[in-house]
């Protein structure tokens, strides 16, 4: 979750988000309760409510901050002036790097994207998912285009990657021997033998 910057208003809404995320992740959406979380945080089910309307809108909040935060950190671990290769392995290693140090609210996310209810957070979170997949598009198009890379589609190849990197989240065990982001390098690895000419 995105560090608040100062306040105990915002101290407490990222104590309750971060700890939402664990839950969610965890138990799922429908099996976490509100006195769960509230539990969780060591505050009243009320306090709660100051913060948030509904579990549904704690939900939402993580699963919009996760999205966003991803597509900006692995935007800026790109640089534009690299060969596709290397953008598109970066893209990767920084997706893997983003889910380690973020997991239970990236879990979450994965696990709960279908779930939001509300139509506007939904259609937000609809467009964030498109511009980072369009993001792994364009890479992909450019490689082609500048014949760095075979003929693919660039949808199939993107949700191909995606797929590879966010599946992850139903296996990795944080603290493990081996970090998050060399698993992205071993899929990178993978992707470039298919793509690369």
């Amino acid at each position: 979750m995105k560090r608040p910057h100062n306040g105990s208003e915002g101290v407490q809404r990222f104590r309750i988000l971060e700890s939402s995320a664990r839950l969610f992740a965890h138990q799922g959406f429908e099996a976490t309760s509100l006195n769960e979380i509230a539990e969780e945080v060591s505050l009243s089910k009320a306090t709660i409510y100051h913060y948030f309307a509904s579990k549904e809108e704690i939900y939402s909040e993580i699963i919009l901050d996760t999205l966003e935060r991803l597509l900006s950190f692995v935007k800026e671990s790109i640089d534009r002036n690299d060969t596709a290769s290397r953008r598109l392995v970066a893209a990767m290693e920084a997706h893997g790097q983003f889910f380690e140090d973020n997991f239970w609210a990236f879990t979450a996310m994965l696990i709960g994207f279908g779930g939001i209810r509300e139509l506007n957070r939904r259609a937000r979170a609809v467009a964030l998912r498109d511009s980072y997949e369009e993001l792994l598009r364009d890479v992909v198009k450019a490689g082609i285009e500048s014949g760095e890379f075979r003929k693919a589609d660039p949808v199939i190849t993107a949700r191909a990657i995606l797929s590879m990197l966010n599946w992850m989240a139903r296996w990795y065990k944080p603290g493990g021997p081996k970090r998050a982001r060399e698993f992205a390098q071993e899929y990178a690895s993978l992707i470039m033998q298919g793509l690369c000419v």
